[in-house]
């Protein structure tokens, strides 16, 4: 399936024409997408995702933010309360503000990365182009209506395959960055137990996030064993899933997979001054040499371990080891 959409003048920002624009950019989103897009929460004022977008002709791939503004349904007091669903252009979709414009058609096409997760890649088509026409005459005769149309046959000139999703470049725009940090910010860590965790995010947008923010290196070791697409390096939740962790990457570190099982069982912790303390049962193995080393922390603030969840790793799960039926073996 396709989803396809002829871009306008309000969406890109009004732009002028010089091609400045007074407005944020963003593509406009048809309501009657949820077999195509993620679905998005009515109930929750301004329901927003991260989604992973391959823009055209790259071999990367950009987060960006997918909001359904839903005032209409929250009290608003505008006399025109908004029920649109956008996709917010950024820096690394929209370069210079001024890639996409009035009249264009994109049409992305859905793949699945894993753990049924998708990543959308967007194919551009300008006036004059070879298929334009094609395209253009999908949107007329669809039923959504608007400039938009949902497509379930073959459109041959669009790729139907990509072999290289594991090998495409993350990108976190900055725009990105401060969604997310305004979610972080909300986060009520007074509250933790009682806390389910952002929307925002799904385990491979997490994994992402926090390999990123850690340089793809294990923040224990400072190092991570590559061989092709496989990496021993893995995205642990700091206050674990099976607790309602949430998968903000205020909750994340990245660990090889050996640091990842230990700190699980609580063999070590991390104080508040990111300082390993292992256990006094194990200090005889080769997590001693770590204890009371710093972390190798990230370089951006945005991607630091939060505290609150850092105290409750120390207070829940430091030393679980000891009654998880674990049995070592004797000398």
């Amino acid at each position: 399936m396709y989803y396809i959409k002829k871009l306008q003048f309000q969406e890109l920002g009004s732009p002028t024409i010089d091609g400045k624009v007074s407005r944020g950019r963003y593509f406009l989103i048809s309501k009657n997408t949820e077999d195509f897009f993620p679905p998005l929460s009515k109930t929750q004022l301004n329901d927003t995702i991260i989604l992973p977008i391959i823009p055209p002709n790259s071999f990367q791939k950009v987060y960006c933010s997918f909001v359904y503004h839903n005032d209409k349904y929250h009290g608003s007091l505008a006399n025109a309360p908004r029920n649109e669903y956008r996709l917010y252009l950024n820096s690394k979709i929209d370069p210079n503000r001024s890639y996409f414009k009035v009249s264009d058609i994109v049409v992305f096409s859905k793949y699945y990365i894993e753990e049924g997760i998708p990543i959308y890649k967007i194919d551009l088509f300008k006036l004059g182009d070879s298929n334009y026409e094609e395209l253009n005459e999908l949107i007329n005769s669809s039923s959504l209506g608007g400039n938009h149309a949902l497509y379930n046959g073959e459109l041959n000139f669009i790729k139907s395959q990509i072999n290289n999703l594991e090998n495409l470049e993350t990108i976190i725009p900055q725009e990105t960055k401060e969604v997310v940090q305004k979610e972080q910010n909300r986060f009520n860590y007074s509250e933790i137990e009682e806390t389910k965790g952002s929307n925002l995010f799904n385990s491979v947008s997490f994994r992402d996030f926090v390999l990123l923010g850690y340089q793809n290196k294990c923040a224990i070791t400072n190092e991570a064993i590559f061989f092709d697409k496989l990496i021993n390096l893995e995205a642990a939740h700091i206050m674990p899933k099976s607790h309602s962790g949430s998968f903000l990457p205020c909750n994340g570190i990245a660990l090889s997979r050996d640091m990842h099982w230990a700190f699980d069982k609580g063999m070590f912790s991390i104080n508040d001054e990111y300082r390993i303390v292992v256990h006094d049962d194990v200090k005889d193995t080769i997590l001693n040499k770590y204890d009371n080393q710093k972390i190798n922390l990230p370089i951006e603030d945005f991607f630091k371990p939060e505290k609150a969840f850092l105290k409750y790793h120390s207070e829940k799960i430091f030393g679980l080891f000891k009654h998880s039926g674990i049995i070592r073996s004797s000398q």
